[in-house]
């Protein structure tokens, strides 16, 4: 694909060193998947309210590790910093704001759309299937 190397030239030729930095920054790493969960007394299940939902379960793909971040304020704002802030490179949701989902595309995280009907397990692994936010 075209833009990463584009990107590049266009930070190294720009004199414009704020925006420079922000675009050409790593992305987060791809193995660290959030969903938008809300819990229950079978465990996480995907929530289709983004800034309602309980908090993020963080896999990790490589190692099986995960991790509940709690979603304190349950407003969307909130739920997007608590997701920039855990530093992942792709997310699941059932559903997203396009103001949301532009702020964390613009964060470089890959944002997925996925159906409660499926399990935590099931979402993580089908995730290149998932359609795009």
């Amino acid at each position: 694909m075209l833009a990463g190397p584009i990107i590049r030239w266009l930070c190294w030729y720009s004199n414009e060193e704020p925006m420079a930095r922000s675009a050409c920054a790593p992305p987060p790493p791809a193995n660290r998947i959030a969903i938008i969960v809300m819990k229950s007394d079978a465990g996480p299940a995907l929530c289709p309210f983004f800034g309602k939902c309980d908090g993020i379960w963080i896999v990790d793909t490589v190692t099986g590790a995960t991790e509940f971040r709690a979603n304190a304020q349950r407003t969307s704002a909130a739920l997007c910093d608590l997701i920039v802030a855990a530093g992942l490179g792709r997310l699941i949701c059932g559903f997203i704001g396009e103001p949301e989902k532009q702020r964390l595309c613009a964060a470089g995280i890959d944002v997925r759309l996925g159906s409660c009907v499926r399990t935590i397990q099931e979402l993580v692994a089908c995730f290149p299937a998932l359609v795009a936010a």
